[in-house]
């Protein structure tokens, strides 16, 4: 049963660690494209990704939406650290189907940026990274809760 426990909270710390590169990551791109600030971009070209149409949903910038979305499963993830065997029993499920929104969301962005605007952005491939991983390291937990049921 230790072994259980010992790899729940490792995955449910993976998840809050990602989340929060996510959160960290989203709340840079929007600091940058609200203050107007050119972005330090390793790979592709950021500022093409960030100036196009498709950095905005409804008037709402893309980077706001991560920022939630991160900060929501963050939460998420401290809740489910601090609550240990007192979580319910949802809560993973709730936290799977946000991630798996934030995934489609990310996959969607990607095509754009490949196959519409030709141009790659190094943030928004972290985020991808990060939101894949929340949303695998979900599924194994998942599982692992579901083998002691």
């Amino acid at each position: 049963m230790r072994d259980f426990f010992t790899d729940l909270l490792k995955l449910q710390w993976l998840s809050a660690i990602l989340a929060l590169i996510g959160l960290g990551d989203s709340v840079y791109l929007l600091w940058t494209k609200l203050s107007i600030t050119t972005i330090v971009c390793g790979l592709g070209d950021c500022e093409a990704v960030q100036a196009s149409p498709y950095s905005s949903l409804l008037g709402i910038p893309v980077a706001a939406l991560g920022a939630g979305g991160y900060g929501a499963l963050l939460a998420l993830a401290v809740w489910a650290i601090f609550a240990k065997d007192n979580a319910p029993g949802w809560l993973t499920d709730v936290r799977l189907i946000f991630a798996g929104i934030g995934l489609f969301f990310a996959v969607y962005l990607t095509g754009i940026e490949l196959f519409v605007i030709y141009q790659i952005c190094g943030w928004c491939v972290l985020q991808a990274v990060a939101i894949t991983g929340i949303f695998l390291g979900l599924l194994i937990e998942r599982k692992v809760e579901r083998q002691v049921e």
